[in-house]
């Protein structure tokens, strides 16, 4: 078994739903079709370089980054994903919204998270109109996964195979999305603090 396939298949059998190859050569290639996961490859390919891995089976590509060749846009035939740094402008990421791409992959913000860190994913997503897939850390907790799925992450990267299944039982275990806003919906303020500033006319109704 090629050494790319049997990489693959590991990831496969661990849990992984895809499976991202990196400095593959096309050559190294053949077999993954029978892999049970979606397989991509990232990496700068030509039209030539792309219809070889298609036939291979190969079920999309990562394009490494702006700089890349734009051949992948032109086939449909191979899901197209590309890596992309936070500190794009708007009017660049409103444009990649028009490209159809199936994904952009990004890093996970540092830890501990704070708002401006989520906000900054939460405009990736909000602009590109894209889902998006966020590299992460085996021991990245659930309340971290949570947070980053709100802000418009659709699923993880994650370079050790041996760690997926830990990290996949945290994720089988979060709430369903929207559920928090769900159950604050009929949420009222406080009788009291929303009376706080009249204490003066409600002084004058006890005068008379």
């Amino acid at each position: 078994m090629p050494e790319a396939e049997a990489a693959a298949a590991g990831a496969a059998s661990k849990g992984a739903d895809f499976v991202i190859l990196e400095d593959v050569a096309r050559s190294k290639v053949k077999g993954v079709a029978k892999v049970d996961a979606s397989v991509g490859v990232a990496g700068d390919f030509d039209a030539d370089a792309l219809e070889a891995l298609v036939k291979a089976g190969v079920d999309f590509v990562v394009l490494a980054g702006p700089g890349a060749s734009a051949a992948p846009l032109a086939n449909e035939s191979v899901g197209r994903v590309m890596a992309v740094d936070s500190d794009l402008d708007d009017t660049y990421l409103r444009l990649l919204g028009d490209l159809d791409l199936d994904a952009l992959v990004i890093a996970a913000p540092e830890a501990p998270l704070t708002v401006e860190r989520l906000l900054a994913v939460r405009r990736l997503s909000a602009l590109s109109r894209t889902p998006l897939l966020a590299n992460v850390k085996p021991d990245v907790d659930e309340k971290s996964l949570e947070l980053l799925r709100d802000c418009g992450v659709a699923g993880v990267v994650l370079e050790d195979a041996g760690k997926l299944a830990a990290l996949k039982k945290r994720i089988a275990a979060l709430p369903p999305r929207g559920r928090r806003k769900e159950s604050h919906a009929d949420a009222v303020i406080p009788a009291q603090a929303a009376a706080g500033h009249d204490h003066d006319e409600e002084d004058d109704d006890y005068d008379d």
